[in-house]
């Protein structure tokens, strides 16, 4: 496991990465798209794993992918030489500049980042990745501006290399149509295009083949959650990188009609043991987990008890064995986010960025 890098590390609770889990769930990627180059994304502090220390253990990725133009100047600033990608591109020249001076290569979203892109004088051309809105109606262009967004950059002394993606909007809902026409949509316009290709993110991975193309670009099944609400990570092949634990501060008994935490949002409705647990949402834990959310302790799962505080949480420890210091796990191999996630009306992706941000920061 990688240590916790953070000012926080006075807190009980923390977190680490597991580097292993990282490449098996990698590994995962090239079994099911062989063919395929994988563009590992990085964004958002890697999913709140710590973005240059998961680009350390995920180096045998063909490339990188951040949203942010800082993101990815840190990456280079920390000796990262991988291909790495910007999926908001930039928004001045200043930049498009850095982008140039650093090998950094850029998505093409809208007209203002082509025209300055056509107009600048670069230091060395960049690759462009035009992005086509197909159907999720967020960044991309029009399908009916491909082939003229395309013509300009190909023809640009500014450009190194084209490649067009899209971004499914529906992935984790196999049986929804939009996946297939938006799937259609962007074999339509690249069919007479010679141009390499992105479109699958996690869920398209494991079952949209079709959209491989040349170049895949997972995201969330790296850190070892499922991207289906229907199979488990565990059923996937995929291992939990993140492990997030604190210790047991305290253990007291109830008696029936007690309440516990604020609120008094849970009664005892008979006696029965709890146990107080070191974390809470100034730790990145869910606030609104609800009653019975497990936590793991001595090989046993309890439910939570309560509301979340700031700084601790309630467990029922009835029938468990344990004493004041023991570990418990939040989330992590013993106990799967996506579960916690779906008793806290959450994702995954949220919780994972919440817990990493109290421990690791893009600097670290």
């Amino acid at each position: 496991m990688s240590e916790p890098r953070s000012s926080n590390n006075w807190r009980r609770a923390r977190v680490t990465v597991n580097p292993d889990a990282l490449s098996n769930n990698l590994n995962r990627v090239r079994a099911l798209s062989p063919n395929s180059q994988v563009m590992a994304v990085i964004k958002a502090n890697a999913y709140g794993h710590g973005m240059l220390t998961v680009a350390e253990q995920l180096d045998a990725a063909d490339m990188f992918a951040v949203v942010m133009p800082g993101e990815a100047f840190a990456l280079r600033a920390s000796g990262c030489r991988k291909p790495l990608l910007v999926l908001h591109g930039f928004n001045r020249v200043e930049e498009l500049e850095n982008f140039s001076e650093l090998s950094i290569s850029t998505v093409i979203h809208q007209r203002q980042q082509l025209n300055h892109l056509m107009e600048s004088k670069l230091s060395r051309p960049v690759d462009a990745w035009l992005k086509v809105d197909t159907g999720m109606h967020r960044l991309g262009i029009s399908m009916q501006d491909v082939d003229d967004y395309f013509t300009r950059l190909r023809s640009s002394e500014n450009v190194a290399k084209v490649y067009l993606m899209s971004h499914f909007a529906n992935a984790d809902d196999i049986s929804n149509d939009l996946n297939n026409n938006q799937l259609e949509s962007f074999i339509k316009v690249t069919n007479d295009i010679d141009v390499d290709c992105s479109m699958a993110n996690s869920a398209a991975i494991f079952r949209l083949p079709k959209s491989h193309f040349e170049v895949v670009r997972p995201g969330i099944m790296l850190y070892g959650s499922s991207p289906f609400t229907d199979v488990t990570a565990a059923e996937l092949g995929l291992q939990a990188a993140m492990q997030f634990e604190s210790e047991l501060i305290d253990i007291k008994q109830l008696k029936a009609g007690d309440a516990v935490g604020y609120g008094s949002t849970f009664v005892a409705e008979q006696d029965m043991t709890m146990g107080v647990v070191a974390a809470g949402y100034g730790d990145g834990y869910p606030r609104h987990a609800k009653n019975a959310t497990p936590v793991w302790i001595n090989g046993r799962r309890c439910g939570l008890l309560g509301r979340v505080s700031m700084d601790s949480i309630s467990i029922d420890l009835t029938g468990v064995e344990a004493d004041i210091g023991d570990r418990v796990v939040l989330w992590g191999k013993e106990l799967c986010v996506d579960e916690i996630a779906s008793a806290s009306e959450s994702i995954a992706y949220e919780l994972l960025c919440n817990a990493g941000a109290a421990y690791f920061s893009t600097q670290e």
